[in-house]
């Protein structure tokens, strides 16, 4: 085994053995830990020194990075232990730094730098800009001649945002996938954990028309689209008005939902408690028409068959028309009759 190859064994050794090192933050005094005032000490910026303190909590090392000196800086290093930050040195850098650099080099070094008036800089960041851009671009020639693209463009810069928060966090490529996941739910306003069936999270909805009926509704306070019907014999059932779509087999593209669909769906598959939505919904395919012409839209449809988040699919073949203003159930002979006499909505 030649010199470079007895090194290179050598060095990989080493990194097995290493411990993790602590990260090491840089953090700018004015404008950063405290309003900045300078040379007087400003008012604490409670966000920031929060957030340093957790970092400490969880065993990163701090430098004070300030053009502060003498007096100035006295004061800024007193207001640290004020507010309870442990400084492990002050424009200087950590002694292992020193002693792996062979000296102590003018830059401080640090795994992140906390200053007001830093800007991010990174490969993905950047790339990510450029796309915004260039879509946003598009967006306003698009609309050219009028406000139409303003719209499109707070969308994408607003997108733009949440991506350069996520790029800061230092993520890996499988802990962005999680993370992506966790605020996909959350945008969807589905819940993150099982819901279990607490009274403190249900607010009454009851109509006066339940209550002389014996019944009452709720809605619950950790997920805005479940809803809980407790019947007059004292039944429970429940209900997610979000976990089903309907989608018209003659126009694919375009999803809808109403609440005929979600209680077909909901006789078939109840909800019980606990609770945690899948991120599928449940896909309700079906066919509508219009005969009367004073219906609106449609006056019959059939709900044909159902795909569950797992993708089964279950017959359903149940036919519907308006009826004073109802939807009532009808046989398949009826519907297809029905089916002949359709007109063209308007």
């Amino acid at each position: 085994m030649d010199e470079m190859n007895v090194k290179e064994v050598e060095t990989e050794k080493t990194h097995e053995n290493m411990t993790p090192q602590p990260k090491i933050i840089a953090v700018n005094f004015d404008g950063c830990l405290a309003v900045n005032k300078w040379p007087e000490i400003g008012a604490p910026i409670e966000s920031t020194i929060q957030k340093l303190k957790s970092e400490q909590a969880n065993g990163a090392k701090v430098i004070l990075w300030t053009n502060r000196v003498g007096e100035p800086l006295e004061k800024a290093v007193q207001f640290c232990k004020e507010q309870g930050i442990h400084l492990d040195e002050v424009n200087k850098n950590l002694p292992e730094i020193i002693e792996a650099f062979g000296g102590d080099c003018r830059k401080i070094f640090a795994n992140e730098y906390w200053d007001d008036r830093a800007v991010y800089m990174a490969e993905e960041d950047s790339w990510a800009a450029r796309e915004v851009e260039l879509a946003c671009q598009s967006e306003r020639a698009s609309a050219e001649g009028t406000d139409d693209w303003d719209y499109g463009v707070a969308c994408y810069e607003s997108a733009l945002r949440a991506y350069q928060s996520l790029c800061r966090d230092g993520h890996s490529g499988f802990s962005i996938q999680i993370t992506k996941s966790i605020l996909n739910r959350l945008v969807d306003g589905k819940c993150l954990t099982p819901i279990e069936d607490a009274d403190d999270i249900w607010e009454d909805m009851t109509s006066d028309e339940d209550l002389k009926q014996g019944c009452r509704d709720y809605q619950c306070h950790r997920m805005s689209s479940l809803f809980k019907h407790v019947g007059s014999d004292g039944s429970v059932t429940y209900s997610d008005v979000s976990r089903v779509c309907g989608i018209d087999v003659n126009s694919p593209n375009i999803a809808f939902t109403n609440g005929l669909m979600t209680r077909l769906v909901d006789k078939i598959f109840p909800i019980t408690l606990p609770y945690l939505p899948t991120s599928k919904k449940y896909r309700v395919f079906s066919e509508e028409f219009l005969v009367d012409p004073k219906n609106g839209d449609y006056d019959t449809v059939a709900y044909l068959y159902i795909l569950t988040p797992e993708d089964k699919k279950i017959e359903l073949n149940r036919y519907f028309k308006e009826e004073n203003g109802k939807m009532v159930q009808i046989e398949k002979d009826e519907y297809e009759e029905r089916k002949t006499k359709r007109v063209d909505k308007k």
